[in-house]
């Protein structure tokens, strides 16, 4: 299944960054280009979004890292 924009940012943004831990806060102003409000459920649902999409592609692999207490990152 085809990518929103929004979850094609994000990916992008992780593979342009492989080693980078983003926070949500810094996800959302990379991606949305305006400033964080605290809306952590938008992050999080674009990423379980995400992470849907790709264990579809390809069930073996954990394209996304959470980093517990500090962000994301690509795995």
């Amino acid at each position: 299944c085809p990518l929103k924009k929004k979850e094609c940012a994000i990916l992008t943004l992780l593979f342009k960054n492989p080693q980078q831990i983003f926070t949500r806060e810094q996800l959302y102003e990379q991606v949305w280009q305006t400033p964080y409000m605290g809306d952590e459920n938008t992050i999080n649902v674009h990423l379980s979004n995400l992470r849907n999409k790709l264990a579809k592609l390809d069930p073996d692999h954990s394209y996304i890292k959470t980093i517990w207490g500090i962000g994301v990152r690509l795995a």
